[in-house]
């Protein structure tokens, strides 16, 4: 049908041409002629050929200006229906190849939302490890890593360990994002008989007076924040301490099931009942937006309603399994923001727990509220904006049986959105 087209179309030129008149170029130029050329009913490199023949024989002929003109015109809007033809041909094709390339990275688990800017992350490392011989030997048991956009980083390990025979043994580890940025770190693996000799003994214990000696001022309040590590807790004897405030695990989700800490209950209630500021925190390990909203449903109908003095903290701490969790760095922070959200519809405020190293090169996020910091130091050294510093985990203090977290709160930078 094309060919036949180019046929009529060529006789009807070849008789403009010899006839001299203009019926065969008007029935030539139809607009609707135009139209199947724009919709590719036919080849339009071969009547752009038979315009480009025309227009020369006319101008040998001397042909009148007008039909010149008209054979020019006719000329210049094949190859325009030409140049459009191939613009959209090439605008297809880009479009192709670029939803080949995201289907590539969604498959590849690549997080498609972020540019790839850094390299990948160690989030746990121990660099000297020690096993007793004849132990098991696990890298993943020394080491947790991420990246912030890869969710499936390489893991590399060059060297061996034998755990029959004594000795130092030296590992190089490399991680390798999908981008090919690489971080690597030595490890040194110690096969011991006695796996003690490397202890350097107990940290040194702090006093809950010197502690409220040191940090107690008209402007801050003190505490500790606990949970079942602490076991059955005295509040009438930590009260009389100077103990003003308590934070407090409620539960959190593990291994893909929720749990109530055991003492909560009974630590909300001595907290309660003895006059104490109180607080509540999450320890997370969700992996989605679903798993999220599902922990801040059970969190709440644990609550059941009661009024708080603190924002609702969120402890997402499994860095050291963090591979194992499908995520990538801005996933994480999203985990955070989810929660947030979510607890927000429940007319409670929010805010993220974590170390300052964890704040600085973890959750990178902007968040809306300040952050509970945990820095085990003499004063607190993070640029960001916090209300709560976790001072101590080695605190004593009267009323409990062992070690507990020792908290200053600022109640001037309690500034929630």
């Amino acid at each position: 049908m094309k060919q036949l087209k180019i046929v009529i179309i060529t006789v009807l030129i070849l008789g403009i041409l010899t006839a001299g008149g203009f019926f065969g170029l008007r029935y030539y130029s139809d607009l609707k002629l135009m139209e199947e050329a724009a919709a590719g009913s036919f080849d339009c490199s071969a009547l752009e050929k038979s315009m480009a023949f025309a227009v020369t024989v006319s101008e040998r002929k001397g042909f009148p200006d007008t039909f010149k003109l008209k054979c020019k015109e006719a000329s210049e809007t094949i190859k325009a229906i030409e140049a459009e033809k191939e613009r959209i041909r090439l605008e297809e094709e880009a479009r192709r190849l670029e939803e080949e390339r995201l289907a590539a990275l969604a498959a590849a688990n690549i997080d498609t939302r972020y540019e790839d800017k850094n390299p990948p992350v160690f989030l746990y490392y121990r660099g000297t490890p020690q096993i007793k011989v004849g132990g098991s030997f696990d890298i993943h048991k020394y080491i947790g890593y991420g990246d912030d956009v890869d969710r499936d980083v390489d893991l590399k390990v060059e060297g061996s360990v034998n755990t029959g025979v004594e000795g130092v043994y030296s590992l190089k580890i490399t991680l390798t994002d999908d981008a090919g940025r690489t971080t690597t770190k030595k490890m040194d693996v110690s096969v011991v008989s006695d796996t003690s000799s490397g202890s350097s003994g107990e940290s040194k214990k702090e006093n809950f007076g010197d502690f409220v000696a040191n940090f107690k001022t008209p402007d801050t309040y003190v505490g500790i924040d606990v949970s079942r590590w602490q076991e059955d807790i005295d509040f009438t004897r930590v009260k009389a301490a100077g103990c003003e405030f308590a934070y407090m695990r409620l539960g959190g989700y593990d291994n893909g099931e929720h749990f109530i800490d055991r003492c909560f209950e009974a630590n909300r209630k001595g907290a309660r009942d003895n006059g104490l500021m109180m607080g509540i925190y999450w320890y997370g390990e969700e992996g989605s937006a679903a798993e999220v909203k599902a922990s801040v449903k059970y969190l709440m109908d644990v609550l059941g309603g009661e009024a708080l003095d603190f924002p609702i903290a969120y402890d997402w701490e499994d860095y050291r399994n963090f591979e194992t969790h499908g995520m990538n760095l801005h996933d994480l922070n999203d985990r955070y923001a989810d929660f947030e959200r979510e607890v927000e519809k429940y007319g409670y405020k929010a805010c993220l727990y974590g170390s300052k190293n964890a704040l600085i090169n973890t959750w990178t996020h902007e968040r809306k509220n300040p952050v509970w910091l945990a820095q085990y130091n003499v004063e607190p050294t993070y640029e960001g904006a916090y209300f709560m510093w976790q001072h101590s985990s080695v605190g004593r203090i009267d009323g409990i049986n062992g070690d507990v977290d020792l908290d200053v709160f600022y109640p001037a930078k309690m500034v929630l959105r």
